[in-house]
């Protein structure tokens, strides 16, 4: 678990997180990114797809949960600022490859992340690899 200290270092980095993990998703501009520090065993980030304007919405929207690997918050909180830079770039670099790899286990129709869909209501959970 992360401690108060390092959940009030990565609340300062958190919009820095979400802005290059939605730059690394350009596809999937409609989807809402949110982090989430406090409420899950594993932090990480939120995508929706938010509620559609069409008439022959999915009935379902994504709504997917992607876990951070422990280590690396830890290292962005206890990083100093020239270091976090690059943490968070090489976040930002790695993040949409390994979400790929981390749905690639699901069925299209089950998961479909470019789509903004899922076949069942709730939250779809992954875990991000370790970044290398």
């Amino acid at each position: 678990m992360l401690s108060e200290q390092e959940i009030s270092a990565l609340q300062d980095v958190a919009p820095s997180l979400l802005s290059e993990a939605k730059t690394a998703s350009p596809e999937n501009k409609a989807f809402v990114f949110s982090m989430e520090l406090e409420s899950h065993l594993l932090p990480g980030l939120r995508i929706r797809m938010p509620p559609s304007p069409d008439d022959n919405p999915p009935p379902f929207p994504l709504d997917l949960f992607v876990g951070i690997p422990l280590a690396e918050l830890k290292a962005l909180a206890h990083a100093d600022a020239a270091e976090r830079q690059k943490l968070i770039a090489h976040f930002g670099a790695t993040f949409s490859p390994r979400l790929l790899r981390a749905i690639q286990h699901f069925d299209a129709h089950t998961v479909n992340y470019e789509a903004g869909f899922q076949s069942e209501p709730g939250t779809t959970s992954v875990i991000l690899e370790d970044s290398v």
